[in-house]
This record gives C-alpha cells, sequence and structure tokens, in this order.
C-alpha cells in the first residue's frame, strides 16, 4: 500500500521528464501495468516491439520499497539495459550471469541481499545455482518481471528450457508480490501457456501497429544474385542496420564480402566469445558500424533507437520471427526500412531446424536409462560426455524429464535422478533402454504436436511472402490485430516506394570473384584463463564437396599421398597475403590422432617455400580420438584437454609462430595446442587449416 499512495502522490510525469528524459507522458496502458502492479496484481503484457515495454518496470522500480528482479534470456539484452538503468537513469543494477566470475557474482548477490541495487538482472541458468539458492531466500523482493516472457512457453518461438523454473519461485512468493511477464510476439495458444507457468494474470494486449516500418520482399536465387543486391543498395548508406541470416557461417561471409565493398560490417553469432560479442554490441550502439550480420542471437538483444533498416538474408522460421527481427527497426518511431531476400530454397534450413529442433525419442530413452543405471545421480556434464549429445539437447530433454516429472533435479549437487527406475513388465531391473516398456514412460505427444504446429508456421511465412495485401496489415492480424488498416507504404501498398535495384557488370563481378577466389572460412582468435591461445586464422576452404575438400579428404582416407601440391601453393599464397610473415619466427604443426606424416609433411613444404624454419617441437604425450568421431563440445574439449607437450621450450621462447593442422573441427585441437606452445614460452601463434568443416560441434 505504502508504494501505491507514493506512486499516486508523485507527479509521474514529473519523473518522467527528470529520470527517463521522456517528455511526451506516459501511454495509457502503460500507466495502467503500473498502477496494477503498485495494487499487487500479476500482468502480462503483450505489445509491439518498441512500445516501451521496459519502462513499465523501470518507473514502477522507483515506487517499490526494495528489489525488482528481471529474468532475461540474452546477455546482450541485459547489459544493455543494464547499463541504461546505472548510467542514463539513475537506477543502482547490477547483473548475475556466467559473464562474471563466481566471486564477483557473489559478491553482487551479497549487496542485492543488502539492498544496494533496486533493479537485479538474472539469467534463468542461474536458478540452478547454489550461490543464488542461498541468496534469494535473504532477499527483499518487491516486484519480479519476466523479459521476453514468450521464451516460457514450448510454443513460443524461442522457448528456452531454463524459463520453466522461474515457476518454481513464483509457487514460493507471496501471493501480494507483484508479477510482470512482457512479450511482443504472444499469439493466444503461448499466452495460453505463459498463464498456465505464471499464474492467473491480468492481460494487456496492445496492437501490433507498426506504420514506420517499410515493408518489401525482393525474390532472388542464392548467394550470388543476394550478395549483388546488397552492394548495390548498401554501399552508398551512411546509416545503421542488421543483416539476418539463418547460419553462423553465411552471417560471417556476408559481412566479409561487405567488408570488401568497404562497408563497415561486422557478424555476431552466439558461438563467437563473450568478450567479442560485448565489443560489438558497444560498437553497434555508439554507430561504429553501417551494418551487423548477425543470426537471431542479436534478436532480443539490443534496443537501438535508430536502426535504420533490417534485411533479411534468408526467410525466418515464422512471421513471429519476423515481426520480433524486424522489431530492431525504427524504434524511435522514424522510417525504417524492412526486406526479405526471399529464395524458395532456403526454406530447407528451417525444415532442418524444425526436423531437429526436439531430440529424437531413442536420445530420451538413453537420458533416462543412464539416470535410472546411476541412482545417485548425473550432472549435465556427465550425461554430455555419456551421450554425447548436443548442449541443447540434453537442456531440452531433461526440461522435458523434469516437467513430466520422471526425473528430479537436486539443487544441491547440480545431478539429475530418475524418480523412478526403469523396469522390465516382469519387474526385472531395466537394461535395454530402447525396449517398448521404457517407450510408455515418456509422453512425447505433446513435442510432435509442436513439430506439426511449427511446419504449420513456416507455411504461414510462405503464404506471408506470396501475399499481395498491406503486409504490415497481414503481419499485424496474424499477431491478433483486426484486419482491414492498409499501411499505404509497404511494397504491395506502394511500389514505387520500392525502385528496382540492378546490380551493374562491375558488381557482378566483384560478387563473382569473391564467391569463387576471395572468401576463406575464418578461425577467430581463441583464449584460455591466462591469456590469447593463438590470434586469428584462415582455412583454405570449408570441407565437404568443395574442390579443396576433395584433394584433403583424397590424401586422408583414400591413400592418394601427400596433400596435393596446389594445396601448398595455395596456403603459401593465404600466408603471404593475410598473415604477418614479418613476424613469424617459424612453422609448427599438429601432431596426428594417428600416425602420419600428412600434416607434417605439408607444413615442411610451406616452411621451404616462405623461407621459414620447421620446428618440429610440439608432440602428443596420450592419444586421442579423431574429433570428428564425437558429438558434442564437452567431449571434443575433454579429447585434447592436456595432449599436447612441447620438446626444447627455450627453441621457441619469444618466437612467434604459425600453426598448421589439416581440418578444423570444433577448435578445441587448435586451442588447445596454441595454449600449449604460448606456455611453453611462444610469444604468439597464428592458425592455418587447409579445410574447416560447416557444422563442427553444437556451440
Amino acid at each position: 500500500m505504502a508504494a501505491q499512495a507514493l506512486w499516486q502522490g508523485q507527479l509521474s510525469n514529473e519523473l518522467l521528464e527528470k529520470q527517463f528524459r521522456i517528455t511526451t507522458g506516459f501511454r495509457p496502458e502503460q500507466r495502467s501495468i503500473i498502477e496494477q502492479l503498485m495494487q499487487g496484481q500479476r500482468v502480462l503484457a503483450i505489445q509491439r516491439t518498441g512500445w516501451g515495454k521496459s519502462l513499465c518496470y523501470q518507473a514502477a522500480s522507483q515506487f517499490m520499497p526494495h528489489l525488482t528482479l528481471i529474468f532475461s534470456p540474452l546477455k546482450a539484452l541485459m547489459r544493455d539495459q543494464c547499463q541504461r538503468c546505472n548510467d542514463v537513469y539513475g537506477i543502482p543494477s547490477a547483473i548475475v550471469s556466467s559473464d562474471f566470475s563466481q566471486q564477483k557474482n557473489q559478491e553482487t548477490l551479497a549487496q542485492a541481499v543488502s539492498g544496494q541495487f533496486k533493479i537485479l538482472f538474472i539469467a534463468p541458468e542461474r536458478l540452478e545455482n547454489v550461490d543464488w539458492q542461498a541468496s534469494v531466500s535473504q532477499m527483499h523482493i518487491s516486484l519480479i518481471v519476466i523479459d521476453e516472457a514468450h521464451c516460457i512457453s514450448l510454443w513460443g518461438h524461442d522457448f528456452r528450457p531454463h524459463y520453466r523454473r522461474i515457476v518454481h519461485l513464483l509457487r514460493t512468493t507471496p501471493a501480494t508480490t507483484p508479477v510482470l511477464a512482457l512479450t511482443a510476439t504472444a499469439n493466444k495458444r503461448v499466452e495460453a501457456e505463459i498463464l498456465q507457468q505464471i499464474g492467473p494474470a491480468q492481460i494487456l494486449r496492445g496492437t501490433m501497429w507498426r506504420p514506420n516500418l517499410y515493408l518489401h520482399i525482393v525474390r532472388l536465387s542464392g548467394d550470388w544474385e543476394k550478395l549483388c543486391y546488397l552492394a548495390e543498395v548498401l554501399l552508398h548508406r551512411t546509416d545503421t542496420g542488421i543483416i539476418y541470416t539463418s547460419t553462423q557461417g553465411t552471417a560471417m561471409m556476408v559481412a566479409t564480402f561487405l567488408r570488401s565493398r568497404g562497408i563497415k560490417a561486422e557478424y555476431y553469432h552466439a558461438s563467437r566469445e563473450d568478450s567479442v560479442r560485448q565489443n560489438i554490441e558497444q560498437k553497434l550502439m555508439a554507430n561504429q558500424y553501417n551494418v551487423v550480420c548477425s543470426t537471431n542471437a542479436l534478436g532480443m538483444g539490443i534496443d537501438k533507437p535508430d536502426i535504420r533498416f533490417v534485411i533479411h538474408y534468408h526467410m525466418p522460421a515464422s512471421l513471429i520471427h519476423y515481426y520480433q527481427e524486424i522489431g530492431r527497426a525504427g524504434r524511435d518511431g522514424k522510417t525504417a526500412w524492412c526486406i526479405l531476400l526471399y529464395d524458395p530454397a532456403d526454406a530447407e534450413i528451417q525444415e532442418h531446424f524444425i526436423l531437429n529442433a526436439r531430440p529424437q525419442e531413442q536420445y530420451y530413452i538413453s537420458v533416462l536409462s543412464r539416470l535410472s543405471m546411476n541412482p545417485q545421480g548425473l550432472s549435465e556434464r556427465d550425461l554430455l560426455i555419456g551421450t554425447g549429445l548436443s548442449h541443447n539437447a540434453i537442456q531440452i530433454i531433461l526440461s522435458d524429464l523434469e516437467e513430466q516429472r520422471i526425473v528430479a533435479f537436486n539443487t544441491q549437487n547440480r545431478t539429475y535422478t530418475a524418480t523412478t527406475a526403469l523396469t522390465t513388465p516382469s519387474g526385472n531391473t531395466q537394461t535395454d533402454p530402447y525396449s517398448s516398456y521404457a517407450h510408455t514412460q515418456i509422453d512425447f505427444t505433446v513435442y510432435e504436436t509442436i513439430r506439426k504446429q511449427k511446419q504449420r508456421e513456416l507455411e504461414d511465412m510462405q503464404n506471408y511472402v506470396r501475399s499481395d495485401l498491406c503486409r504490415m496489415e497481414y503481419l499485424a492480424a496474424y499477431l491478433g490485430d483486426p484486419a482491414g488498416r492498409k499501411c499505404g507504404v509497404c511494397s504491395n501498398c506502394r511500389k514505387e516506394n520500392f525502385p528496382l535495384v540492378t546490380p551493374t557488370e562491375r558488381m557482378q563481378a566483384s560478387v563473382t570473384h569473391f564467391l569463387e577466389e576471395e572468401f576463406l572460412p575464418a578461425i577467430e582468435q581463441r583464449g584460455f584463463e591466462n591469456g590469447l591461445a593463438h590470434e586469428a586464422g584462415w582455412s583454405l576452404s570449408y570441407h565437404g564437396d568443395s574442390r579443396i575438400g576433395k584433394l584433403v579428404c583424397a590424401s586422408k582416407y583414400e591413400h592418394a599421398g601427400p596433400f596435393a601440391l596446389s594445396l601448398v601453393l595455395r596456403a603459401v599464397e593465404i600466408i603471404c597475403a593475410r598473415y604477418p610473415v614479418y613476424l613469424l619466427n617459424g612453422i609448427v604443426s599438429v601432431p596426428p590422432t594417428r600416425a602420419g606424416m600428412l600434416v607434417e609433411t605439408f607444413a615442411r613444404r610451406i616452411a621451404e617455400r616462405c623461407g621459414l624454419e620447421y620446428l618440429p617441437l610440439l608432440t602428443k604425450i596420450r592419444p586421442t580420438k579423431m574429433q570428428k568421431s564425437l558429438t558434442n563440445r564437452v567431449q571434443k574439449a575433454d579429447n585434447v584437454k592436456g595432449a599436447f607437450s612441447v620438446l626444447y621450450p627455450e627453441r621457441l621462447a619469444g618466437h612467434t609462430l604459425l600453426l598448421i593442422d589439416d581440418i578444423y573441427d570444433s577448435g578445441y585441437t587448435l586451442q588447445e595446442a596454441g595454449k600449449t606452445l604460448v606456455l611453453a614460452g611462444a610469444k604468439a601463434v597464428y592458425p592455418l587449416t587447409i579445410t574447416r568443416t560447416l557444422h563442427s560441434d553444437d556451440r
């Protein structure tokens, strides 16, 4: 009641002007949300992108006596909002996440307990953390916020298994504690499941209408046509935009091409190291890029008001994804351009994602069988090592099994146990993990229903592309708005807003050269706890059906002899063009997994042609498996950890080295080899491989 009286007695517009620098006043719906929170209500706010959902909890926190706790799905989103609260609004705020050391998180939690913050951002994954569990019971919590609440729903476009744990906290929270769930993308089905998780709540659903977004679709075929289009459209733009791609490799490729055309571009995806992503986010906010090419890892992570264009290089999985991503544009209310480069063949990418969105039935049985045979419990890491499944697959399986109460999670030792042992119908302990009885333990019907729903959503996306209706009307109606309103600016309403783009012959030639000669898969810089394992480098080609990939396979698996001379010459060409040859003191090669001299011979031939010394100093001190035989990053990291040593370290002390291997798979081999060389005294290590696999691990 005290908070409510304080809110009613405060001139809210004065608060907006002085603290939040907003002179237009609260929207009526924002005021309504805050008033209901002041009354201790639970609220589900479904409002369009750029509407000002964050302002609701930021303003409410100023009238609450204690801590506002905010669950957020992305580190980028938390960093952006926390910095804004501290630096712009003067609201003491902090973050608890894996970005920080255990000691730093413990200090933050202690400060939260002692009341030093008004807002605490936390990743849902931390709900399993022992330090968090010990601290939360001591916190005085005035408000709980679930940002991007669609992540809590199996039916949502961005389901996060750990979001389901928030409900456990809500169950132990006094019923008078207000809860605010926020999302821009919840259809009726997602809305219903959010309510099922958070309990009864007031629903405030606003319009999805974004009249300042100019929507357009360009029909193009393949990378060549798309890159030609992008070069012509972006070459003379000086503002800032985002290009969304469905794959990490494409994000890197498009950014590399744009940079070759003199455009300030960078790529962003979940596999880049946290420090790199944070640096990109900061530079994007400071307008140091024209374009950031990204997977949907940036979809909810940036609140930059002046994004002037969003281009989709691939068709998204659904109209909900599409709306979420174009919602990054024009948040200042000014005109922004949203263009989808449509190639019907791109649907295959999304169909692959849908097919693999949930693990297959036998993987559930495998996990459950291992838990049943280990009654003491297994950690997530144990299951990753034992099953070889990806990290994402293990998290989904455990979340599903816990939801069905087939497994239980021990918060003290962070292990999972089967709630009942698998047994055969005769009562014997289950030994066959694929028996029909084991199948009856798990209900898979809901997951098959979800798969079919996602397939329908992809078809809805394709129907949108083919429709001649107003594009904003189509989108808004799909998300719950009444139909019949025209935007007047999209390509179906006013074609003249989008003149035909015809690439010049010069541009076409440059794209051809880039795709056939210039583009190389990048090897990113990798670090370790005490320094830099290796610098950035290059692979000559992607593996698979490429000409270079076939030559590598012929030598490795078909007994074709040493790697072809053409590969040596190409490597020398790349080294001279892209590496700091003047700094290099020698060349080292990665020791083979099996007996053989292929890589060493290749490295020696390169050293001879580059006029550098080959140093046979890196050796293996224990056997390892082939990385390609392993299936997740934990297995691959463990496979090579501590596997290398340096003979005669004094011979490389202070040296800058070129480290050569044949195939870049997960990156852990180069990282471990580079780390070993640096710890032995090398000044710096630059990696080079002949090929790089397209899908190397589950990062």
